[in-house]
């Protein structure tokens, strides 16, 4: 009887971290693999994120895992946004770092996987409810790019909006 009441504290235990752990501010967070043969310069990765709310604020990063074969220091992309009601109003070019001044890279992971995450837009709404369309392509002068292993969009609530 002794050992099932402490099994069951240790279970109510990892329940309990479990659930204060997670970020509940996270709306949308996706991660999408490029091919290891290399991003075409033409090939869009598309992301699709539901949003019913129009008041709240929102921040926007971009998930990147690289590898050490990449051969550039930094990388361009575009992002376009679709809205709901099929018009584009948005199409950013966004330049993330993956390396520092002395060639070491940026990001977490140990060996030849590198992972980072790239805030690019901060308090930002959206003025229609619906289904968004985020499109993003490399953007650099390689027709081919090597080195990019995985691409994605996280967004989550604006930080003063996560006290309310």
């Amino acid at each position: 009887m002794k050992n099932k009441n402490v099994f069951f504290s240790l279970f109510l235990s990892i329940i309990a971290i479990l659930f204060f752990c997670c970020n509940n501010n996270i709306v949308y967070d996706e991660t999408q693999k490029v091919n290891e043969k290399g991003w075409n310069m033409n090939e869009k990765k598309i992301f699709k994120v539901d949003i019913q709310d129009t008041i709240q604020r929102y921040d926007f990063a971009i998930n990147l895992r690289n590898t050490t074969q990449y051969k550039n220091s930094n990388i361009f992309f575009f992002i376009k946004t679709i809205y709901p009601d099929n018009s584009i109003t948005l199409c950013d070019t966004i330049e993330c770092y993956l390396t520092y001044l002395d060639g070491s890279w940026v990001g977490k992971g140990s060996g030849r996987l590198k992972d980072n995450r790239f805030w690019f837009s901060h308090s930002v709404t959206f003025p229609q409810k619906g289904e968004y369309v985020f499109e993003i392509q490399q953007a650099t002068r390689d027709t081919n790019l090597i080195g990019i292993s995985d691409i994605g969009i996280h967004i989550e609530y604006h930080k003063e909006e996560k006290a309310k």
